[in-house]
């Protein structure tokens, strides 16, 4: 067992560098419901086991690497959430897509793996994904399958090595590639216990208390029984627009309801047009109302629209058709999915 997994690192952190103004920051997400007690009980009450027996000893020959330079930025690369079929139930359905090597033969979802190296976070990093050690009140259990092996939406890695800036870079770069997470500091809020960071995929099926875990993260709260504010990391808009966006791709975690990049539709008020190909004189085959998140799955260049981000020929393939991508938030500029064939 590697000793840097199991004990407190020591993490120079002083309290007004990690703490950041929230007041109005999270005025835009919408009301979220209640927990019910259910809900509550099955949150994390710091007392979580960071080890499951079988991720150790499927880890053990990972060994440490000096990558904490990778984290003194936040930028992600691109990445499209693999076309997978994941069920409650065991099933040889074929896994689709998947963009780069799994970094697990089983435990993490393909969609959370090629997440994970797209914000460049090495498998020696990763303490425990799918486990049922008691003391974690469930929170690691199995969520489901994909082409029969198990998964957990909730892992949790190492911070091993890195100061309290590369945390928050890497906080941010997990946001940007669709994890709800934050960085549990024994001591900070509301956390008594091993320093890792924890984090919830928000394009699977997952149980119901991560997807009530998400709903905190969305509201800027703490993911645990307590639900107060989170002071560590503010995430940029951006990033929380997209585990907002995956987290509705897959309808609340309850259903695999989709793949691709996600984006919200603005156009002022106004539905969005989706056309049967990427032109101004094409078919209207559908419409997309104002605010709507929508998933995009290929790109490519057509009529030139002047609309809520500029000119562009760029157009979105979404589901029904294309549309025309100056009306799509998208937290980048250009091009952020394949092109279409």
């Amino acid at each position: 067992m590697r000793p840097f997994h199991r004990h407190a690192f020591l993490i120079l952190v002083l309290l007004g560098a990690c703490t950041a103004e929230v007041d109005g920051y999270f005025d835009d997400v919408p009301p979220e419901p209640a927990l019910t007690a259910t809900e509550i009980s099955a949150l994390p009450d710091g007392t979580e086991v960071e080890h499951a027996a079988d991720l150790e000893a499927a880890l053990a020959t990972e060994q440490p690497t000096d990558d904490a330079s990778s984290y003194d930025a936040d930028d992600v690369d691109p990445m499209v959430d693999a076309e997978v079929v994941d069920t409650s139930e065991t099933t040889d359905a074929p896994i689709t897509g998947v963009a780069y090597a799994a970094l697990l033969h089983w435990g993490l979802h393909p969609r959370a793996s090629d997440a994970l190296r797209a914000a460049g976070v090495s498998s020696w990093r990763i303490m425990q994904t799918i486990g049922n050690a008691p003391a974690s009140a469930g929170t690691h259990a199995r969520d489901g399958y994909v082409n029969g092996h198990p998964y957990s939406a909730a892992t949790d890695i190492s911070v091993y090595g890195l100061s309290s800036s590369q945390i928050g870079n890497l906080l941010e770069k997990l946001a940007k590639v669709g994890f709800a997470a934050w960085y549990r500091h024994s001591g900070y809020d509301g956390w008594y216990g091993v320093n890792h960071i924890h984090m919830v995929y928000a394009n699977c099926l997952m149980k119901t208390s991560l997807r009530s875990q998400i709903r905190s993260w969305l509201a800027g709260r703490n993911g645990l029984v307590s639900n107060t504010v989170y002071h560590f990391h503010t995430w940029s808009a951006a990033a929380r627009a997209v585990v907002k966006a995956k987290f509705a791709m897959s309808h609340e975690g309850t259903t695999n309801g989709g793949s691709g990049v996600p984006g919200r539709v603005n156009t002022s008020g106004i539905a969005l047009h989706v056309r049967s190909s990427p032109s101004l004189t094409a078919t209207v085959v559908d419409s997309v109302p104002d605010g709507s998140y929508v998933a995009i799955r290929c790109q490519k260049r057509g009529s030139s629209v002047t609309g809520t981000y500029g000119t562009s020929t760029l157009w979105d393939r979404i589901a029904g058709g294309y549309a025309s991508d100056v009306f799509v938030y998208t937290g980048h500029d250009g091009q952020v999915a394949p092109t279409c064939p």
